[in-house]
C-alpha cells in the first residue's frame, strides 16, 4: 500500500469517526433554543480531534516508510488526486446548491450551516474513497 493510499485511509477513518461523533451528538442533544451553544462548542471539538488524529495517523506512516513520505507524487498519483478532487467537488457543489434552496424555503439558519458541514464532509469522504478505489485498481 503506498503512503498516499495509506494517507486517504487516514482521512477516511479520521473524519468518519470524528464526524460521524459530532453529527451523532448534534442529532440526540438537537433543541432549537440552545443549538447556536452546542454547534459551535461540538465544532471547534471537532475540528481539533480532527487534526490531532490525522496529524498523529499521518506522522505515524510517515515513520514507519519515510523514503515514501517524502517522495513526490508520481504522474499516476496526480492524476488520482485529480480525479478524487473532481469527483468531491460535484458532491460538495451539489450539497450546496440543495442547501441554499433549504435556506430560502426558511430552513433554521442553524441546522443549514451543519447540513454546508455534513455536505464538505462528506466530500471529504468521497474524495478518500474515490482516491483508495482508484490505488487499489491500480489506475487513474
Amino acid at each position: 500500500m503506498s503512503f498516499r493510499e495509506k494517507s486517504a485511509w487516514i482521512a477516511l477513518i479520521a473524519y468518519g469517526v470524528v464526524f460521524g461523533g459530532y453529527f451523532i451528538n448534534l442529532a440526540q442533544a438537537w433543541d432549537e433554543r440552545w443549538t447556536q451553544g452546542l454547534s459551535i462548542g461540538l465544532m471547534v471539538g471537532a475540528t481539533v480531534m480532527l487534526i490531532l488524529i490525522a496529524a498523529a495517523l499521518t506522522i505515524g506512516a510517515a515513520l514507519m516508510n519515510p523514503k515514501a513520505a517524502n517522495a513526490p507524487a508520481d504522474e499516476r498519483e496526480q492524476l488520482i488526486d485529480l480525479k478524487a478532487e473532481r469527483i468531491a467537488s460535484y458532491t460538495l457543489s451539489t450539497g450546496v446548491v440543495l442547501l441554499i434552496g433549504a435556506l430560502l424555503l426558511g430552513w433554521n439558519g442553524y441546522l443549514v450551516a451543519n447540513l454546508l458541514l455534513a455536505a464538505m464532509v462528506i466530500s471529504e469522504l468521497v474524495k478518500a474513497l474515490a482516491q483508495i478505489i482508484a490505488h487499489r485498481r491500480g489506475r487513474a
